[in-house]
């Protein structure tokens, strides 16, 4: 009784001192004080609301917020401590010899000075000093709480047995009763950011916040309504926004290691996280530690031994720590997603999209080009590509940078998160050895290891082997990608081609690397699972009998308790091997992430200054390493713009135009020499939002229109606005100089019609209008333009001549014109370059190049016209029906990219169906589900055999040492036959159940594998095959990120992924079964227990499934267009950065980013919320088992042992059979998304087939032809009747809006007639399948599409010609001479730029984009040359050439396709003049059908478009000598 009283003694006094000292410091700070702040957390502004980093309150929420309810609680607590305290030490006197008064005394002084600290808590109206003051009394508070249960577990008092209790308890009680409500006390009121609220984590109380209770609210929101809104979702703190995770980031120290500066940025957490895992580690062994006691007390009590009191002692700390237990790794989880996971992925995502601003834009995958977007040049000769030229040329394209997004930051956020299980997998294996050890003694626990030291080697090498494979799955995934995004990106002409089936095979291929690759996966994965299954199984059995022949006994106590940590281990050991992979794998994301962020940045510093010049420059397209030898080069660049003045720049088809304005605008690499320019402001210098027509223009500000228009998915006049400030009269003033009105009335919602993406849904000529008008209305007193012209009609060009470039919103900007339309602009231009091969030929002043006689030579290499200067330019009057027109939206505009869609409630049954069906059917699926089942009853029945064997009570005939370990083991092995029930019996029939299980364990999984791999086959055949078959107008309407978000993300969780939860949900679901029977063995009260139990799991599980299902669907919608931005920025980079918008762009992305991670987080809040109450109601199973155990005397200890080891797992089977539940539901969210596009309509591809010849004589007729694109819009086309004949050659003319492109659409059946008929050579196509139809025909788009890989592959991409017919092809269109020889021209350096063409070897990149848009043109062009088609279409095909090539171009289609119908759209006339006849339309009908020489003999519409042309007399000419007239 002494000892115990001393320490009861010395816990009061310690406690007692540490209230008392704490408390004084409290008082002596609050009297202070009190209506102190705390500094960086709080400030009151304005109106006296509350403002933090995270937000501001309002009004009503600081209404909201009071503490005044929790403050009476706290002080009643205080008070009823007091209460209670004061009799017992009174009481307690009696006994002054024992020291016990001093300890009830010591209680009754701390609860004085707590309750003088509550008094001061109460006093407080600071809202963060209130929470932390409550905070710290309720620390105080759980130290005498602690004191108080020593002492009331070590003495007893003389005391009324129920007086005692009541006064103990009530002293109890007011413990409780001040800690909760001190823990109940909120942190802050709601707070809001730009009028969202801010999510409630750092607002709630702690103890709301450690049991995720804030997150009920959303939960019975989701169950109520059955779905979830964006809007119901609140912000996240800044904490984990992107700008201020970049902010942090950007602190921390450079290191070549970027996983260590992703530590630096996070150590505290990592930190945090360790140590959690540390105590995790020791909880997760200690409930076995106590087992083992619990039944050797058991034992005792079989032996007649009274142990009933520490029976109940060891089921009250088996209850204590399973409660701690769960509070620890539910806040380790949580700390791991909210504190780790979601922010570094957002950092990563933040930083690598800031980077992408700052990158340089290097396009491109080889050397060696003679193109206006070429990076380097490379000799032709060399075509030895290294080893790592498909990653390097993936990390060049668009997806490959995209991925850095989509899956290098997951997977290292997603290991970063979990990274902590390596040291937590460390803590446990010592933990479990060390009380393996202290069970089974070291001799057992060696000869187990034995068993793992020799599969070691194999697990080792296998798990190389699964590393390697799974390193094998990124790329081939990267690769796939790469191939979808680019056929998508090239979907148009791939379509009109008739091309899907062999692209389908292209994706299918790459596909199959994908599968045959996880199917390595797989297969080292199951070899993985044997060693995980094995290793403990093996290990527990060699370990068991051991111990049984060692020490001639298997005690209950030691088996059960041995099996439990056998099991725990097992988790320990498997899950080394994987996280080592996945080490492995974010590692090699790590270096793919830290090699992009290292890689070469725009560094564009010119001489600041008052005029635009380059001096003796040499210039170079953007490469990674300004090393690199042989790139295309402008050398040796003398030039001056004037400034406020327009300077024309001319030359052939890649000579180096838009090379010169890159230069101008940063993008490209000035290798010698230096520009000067002024300085461009600020973006905070700019302060747009306060722009007026009074400072509008900026003079050192620039704007630029690209020669690919870079349209955004928005409105017409958010695409025009770009983010300044709306000026009414400027914007119709833009308007109509871009003659957009007339655009713009034709369009059903004017000004606010939404633009696909890359202006999808816009004309060639709308997309140049609006990118041009976009930097008209800019507040740029610099506009760097390339080849504005070039796909519009010859009078809307000179419109925008007049009124744009050289009206009045030019006034005072300097302009910089890259154009072909030379004699258009020169009248006008103060300042003219002509370029040729990388060389300037020659510049200066118009007037001067005029007094020189060199104006005519460079008009005339411009136009291959010798015409006088003075002719050149006809003033004629502005085309009034340009101007006409107003935008008329209608009230609600119509959204062209509809938004994403996604399904309500629970994944419906169909789906599941559908992955069944694909999987390998109903009756595979029982046979799986039997194997599992099969396991399970393995399982229970190797445990109960246990049971069996220690209830047996099989003596050994002596204690054996270990050096006669193996003779008597050989003695009994020759008696097994003799002895009924040998020690080898039980060890013999235990093992084989225990082979059972290994076989069994992992035969499941192959099965499962097996149907994944099914599925998967199946699924993305029919969505590949689908998606290429989708109708144009659908294709148009889904951006691509949406589409690619499916075949990467959805089909990675499906592929790797759902097989793993459907197996573990599976297992986890029987073995709680197993669970509900080892306990129904027990007692049969215990099913009832169980059911009700899990009834309140169901209950739980509901809540969680509404809130998770709804919040990961919207997580998954959420990821598409933070992709879709990122492709469109990396589309636009240079555009978006020459406008000085780099800042708002990162914004947009961070703003996308946040959104995602916002999803994210709820769906692990929710998580967490169902888990930690998942936890509390397991360890309360396991208690009320305990419980049974220990007041039934009856139960023996096998039993009790067999019963409690299930019990223990209780709560990790229900926790994952409903969060394996939960994340297979989750998953088949991934399928439903899947197997929506696998049923999308498809274009009726039925249809009768031609004969094989058809079309023989290219005889095509339109018969009152009505086409509209949908069937409640306006017909497009109507009744236009038209014929060509036989070989004959076509132009088609017409103002935007006419139906040119429409009827082009119309012949290759994208859009159905409503009614009349198309007929080629008497067939009608509407009856034709699409395939033949479109495979007979070609066109030749505007925007011209090449795939990534080499000239041959784009000429002849199924290798059906020679290579001499490709170099003809290339001949004829111009791009390489008859002769090698002059193809290189030497410049004054002696060096030369090399012609890519001349090898057709040479690398083309994705979209072409190493190649200047001339030459794109060109190269289909003679792609069209060498497929020989008897039809071909040409929209606008050689509009980005220069004259001269054109005519050539247009007299090699006059001798190359004189078997051929041509059906030419054009915007320049002299293209057409020649032509056999004009169609001219207007409004969807034929205005007028003739040959060119009759249109221009009558005053029809053509008479009036070559008048305002200004070549009048030019296509009078040439129409005169095609008609035979001269």
């Amino acid at each position: 009784m002494e000892h115990n009283t001393i320490i009861a003694l010395v816990a009061t006094a310690s406690s007692a001192a540490i209230i008392a000292v704490s408390s004084t410091i409290n008082a002596a700070k609050h009297w202070k004080q009190v209506s102190s702040k705390r500094k960086g957390n709080y400030e009151e502004i304005g109106t006296g609301v509350y403002q933090d980093e995270d937000g501001t309150a309002t009004e009503e929420s600081e209404a909201r917020y009071s503490t005044y309810v929790q403050k009476v609680f706290i002080l009643f607590g205080a008070a009823l401590g007091v209460g209670f305290s004061l009799p017992i030490a009174i009481r307690s006197m009696k006994d002054m010899e024992s020291l016990v008064y001093v300890s009830n005394w010591l209680v009754f002084v701390s609860w004085c000075f707590i309750t003088i600290r509550a008094i001061c808590v109460i006093q407080l109206r600071g809202k963060l000093q209130t929470f932390y003051a409550s905070c710290q009394l309720a620390g105080v508070g759980a130290i005498l709480l602690v004191a108080q249960l020593v002492l009331a577990s070590m003495i007893r008092s003389d005391l009324s047995p129920w007086l005692e209790l009541g006064l103990v308890a009530g002293r109890m009680f007011a413990a409780f009763v001040l800690i909760f409500s001190s823990l109940s006390v909120p942190r802050r009121p709601d707070v809001y950011f730009n009028g969202q609220k801010v999510d409630e984590m750092r607002s709630v109380s702690l103890f709301s916040r450690y049991t995720y209770t804030w997150a009920g609210t959303l939960l019975k929101l989701a169950f109520q309504r059955g779905r979830l809104e964006e809007h119901d979702l609140p912000v996240l703190d800044s904490k984990r926004r992107a700008r201020e995770l970049q902010n942090s980031f950007s602190q921390v120290a450079e290191s070549p290691r970027l996983y260590y500066q992703i530590y630096l940025a996070h150590w505290r957490t990592v930190n945090i996280q360790w140590t959690l895992s540390l105590m995790n580690a020791f909880t997760t062994f200690a409930p076995q530690y106590i087992m083992f006691q619990l039944l050797k007390s058991l034992e005792k009590r079989s032996a007649g031994v009274d142990a009933r009191y520490e029976a109940w002692f060891w089921l009250i700390c088996l209850g204590l720590t399973k409660l701690v237990d769960s509070v620890i790794a539910s806040y380790l989880y949580w700390l791991s997603y909210m504190g780790l996971m979601i922010p570094v992925r957002g950092q990563l995502s933040a930083i690598v999209f800031s980077k992408t601003m700052r990158k340089k834009d290097v396009k491109g995958m080889q050397t060696g080009k003679d193109s206006e977007t070429t990076d380097d040049a490379n000799d032709n000769n060399k075509t030895t590509p290294g080893a790592n030229d498909d990653e390097d040329e993936l990390k060049n394209m668009k997806q490959g940078t995209i991925n850095l997004l989509a899956i290098d930051s997951s997977r290292v956020a997603e290991f970063t998160s979990f990274s902590c299980a390596f040291f937590q997998a460390i803590f446990e294996m010592f933990f479990g050895f060390s009380l393996l050890i202290n069970i089974i003694g070291w001799k057992s626990m060696v000869a187990g290891l034995g068993v793992v030291a020799a599969t070691t080697p194999f697990n080792v090498i296998v798990s190389k082997k699964y590393s390697a494979a799974q390193d094998n799955l990124m790329k081939v995934r990267d690769r796939k990608m790469a191939v979808i995004s680019e056929a998508l990106q090239g979907i148009r002409q791939i379509k009109f081609s008739a091309l899907e089936t062999q692209w389908e095979n292209r994706i299918r291929a790459v596909r199959n690397d994908e599968l045959k690759t996880l199917r390595t996966v797989f297969t080292t994965e199951a070899c993985l699972i044997l060693f995980w299954i094995m290793n403990p199984v093996l290990l527990s059995v060699v370990a068991l009998s051991s111990y049984a022949i060692i020490y001639g006994t298997l005690l209950p106590s030691v088996a059960f308790t041995a099996l439990a940590v056998f099991s725990e281990l097992e988790f320990v050991l498997s899950v080394i091997p994987e996280l080592t992979t996945d080490a492995l794998d974010a590692y090699v994301s790590t270096k793919r992430i830290k090699d992009y962020l290292d890689s070469a940045e725009k560094s564009f510093k010119p001489t600041p200054s008052k005029r635009i010049a380059i001096n003796s420059a040499t210039i170079a397209w953007a490469a990674d390493s300004e090393d690199q030898k042989d790139r295309f080069c402008l050398r040796d660049v003398n030039l001056e713009f004037p400034i406020n003045g327009l300077s024309v720049i001319s030359g052939r088809t890649g000579s180096g135009k838009s090379l010169l304005l890159a230069a101008l605008l940063g993008e490209a690499d000035v290798l010698s020499g230096d520009i000067e320019m002024p300085l461009p402001p600020l973006p905070e210098e700019r302060f747009d939002a306060q722009a007026n027509p009074g400072n509008w223009i900026l003079p050192s500000a620039v704007a630029y229109v690209a020669q690919i228009p870079w349209i955004e998915n928005a409105t017409i006049r958010e695409n025009i606005l770009f983010g300044l400030p709306y000026i009414e009269s400027r914007y119709k003033q833009t308007l109509a100089a871009c003659a957009l009105q007339k655009d713009l009335e034709m369009l059903s919602d004017g000004e606010f019609t939404e633009i696909g993406a890359s202006g999808i849904n816009l004309s060639g000529g709308q997309r140049w209008r609006v990118s041009f008008a976009r930097a008209v209305y800019s507040r740029a007193g610099i506009l760097i333009l390339d080849d504005i012209f070039s796909a519009v009609d010859a009078h809307v060009g000179k419109h925008l001549f007049k009124n744009a470039l050289v009206g009045n919103l030019m006034q005072d900007r300097t302009r910089i014109l890259v154009t072909h339309h030379l004699k258009l602009c020169i009248s006008k231009a103060k300042y003219a370059v002509s370029l040729e091969n990388g060389v300037i030929q020659h510049s200066g002043s118009v007037e001067k190049l005029i007094q020189d006689g060199i104006l005519k030579e460079i008009i005339a290499a411009d136009e291959n016209e010798g015409q006088a200067v003075e002719e050149i330019i006809d003033e004629v009057n502005e085309d009034s029906d340009l101007n006409k027109g107003d935008s008329k939206p209608q009230a609600t505009p119509l959204k062209f990219v509809l938004d994403e869609e996604r399904e309500r409630g629970a994944v419906k049954k169909e789906i599941y169906l559908d992955y069944i069906l694909s999987s390998g059917g109903i009756i595979f699926w029982i046979f799986i589900v039997s194997s599992f089942l099969g396991q399970e009853i393995m399982l229970l029945s190797r445990s109960y055999w246990l049971k069996m064997w220690t209830a047996e009570g099989v003596q050994a005939s002596v204690a054996l040492s270990p050096q006669s370990l193996i003779h008597t083991s050989l003695q009994r092995l020759m008696t097994v036959v003799q002895e009924e029930r040998s020690l080898f019996y039980w060890i013999g029939v235990y093992s084989g159940l225990s082979v059972a299980v290994c076989i069994i364990g992992v035969a499941k999984y192959v099965l499962v594998y097996i149907a994944s791999l099914k599925a998967s086959k199946d699924l993305f055949e029919r969505m590949t095959f689908t998606i290429l078959r989708t109708p144009l107008r659908w294709l148009d309407t889904v951006p691509t990120g949406r589409i690619l978000n499916r075949f990467n993300k959805d089909f990675e969780l499906f592929d790797s992924k759902l097989s793993g939860n459907i197996a573990m949900l599976v297992y986890h679901s029987l073995a709680l079964m197993g669970v509900i029977a080892a306990g129904v063995i027990l007692s049969r009260w215990m099913l009832l227990m169980a059911l009700v139990l899990l009834f309140i799991n169901i209950i739980y599980a509901m809540y969680y499934l509404a809130g998770a299902r709804e919040v990961k669907r919207l997580e998954s919608n959420s990821r598409s267009p933070m992709f879709e931005l990122f492709g469109s920025t990396l589309s636009g980079v240079g555009t978006i950065r020459a406008f000085g918008k780099s800042e708002e762009y990162i914004d947009k992305m961070f703003k996308k980013i946040d959104i995602f991670s916002q999803r994210t987080f709820y769906v692990w809040l929710f998580n967490r919320w169902m888990g930690l109450r998942m936890s509390a109601i397991g360890g309360f199973f396991s208690v009320i088992v305990g419980a049974v155990i220990v007041a039934v005397p009856n139960i023996d200890a096998s039993l009790a042992g067999f019963a409690l080891s299930f019990a223990l797992t209780y709560t990790i089977n229900v926790i994952w059979t409903i969060r394996r539940y939960a994340n297979t539901e989750l998953d088949m969210n991934s399928t439903e998304r899947i197997i929506e596009y696998t049923r999308l309509a498809t274009e009726d591809i039925d249809g009768i087939a031609p004969p094989a010849a058809w079309p023989q004589e290219g005889r095509v007729e339109f018969q009152d032809l009505v086409v509209s694109y949908a069937p409640e819009l306006p017909p497009v086309l109507k009744g236009i009747s038209f014929d060509i004949k036989p070989r004959e050659r076509v132009g088609v003319v017409g103002r935007t809006g006419a139906g040119k492109s429409s009827m082009t659409l119309a012949l290759f059946q994208f859009i159905r007639a409503s009614s009349g008929s198309i007929y080629i050579d008497g067939l009608d196509i509407s009856k034709i399948s699409l395939q033949d139809l479109r495979s007979r025909l070609a066109i030749i788009p505007q925007d011209p599409v090449l795939f990534s890989g080499t000239i041959r592959s784009n000429l002849d991409t199924f290798e059906e010609h020679s290579d001499q017919e490709l170099r003809d092809a290339l001949e004829r269109v111009h791009l390489v001479r008859s002769s090698s020889s002059g193809t290189a021209t030497p410049n004054s350096l002696g060096s030369t730029n090399a012609n890519i063409f001349e090898s057709l070897d040479s690398k083309i990149s994705e979209g072409g984009l190493n190649l200047s848009q001339g030459q794109r043109q060109l190269l289909c062009l003679a792609r069209a040359i060498v497929s020989r088609p008897k039809i071909l279409v040409l929209d606008e095909a050689t509009s980005a050439v220069d004259m001269q090539t054109d005519a050539l171009i247009q007299r090699s289609i006059r001798e190359e396709f004189t078997d051929c119908t041509t059906l030419v759209i054009a915007h320049r006339l002299q293209t057409v003049a020649d032509y056999d006849r004009i169609l001219v339309l207007g409004d969807g009908k034929v205005i007028e059908y003739d040959s060119p020489w009759n249109l221009l003999q009558s005053n029809g519409m053509f008479h009036d478009m070559a008048q305002q042309s200004g070549d009048f007399d030019t296509l009078v000419s040439i129409s005169k000598k095609a008609a035979g007239r001269e």
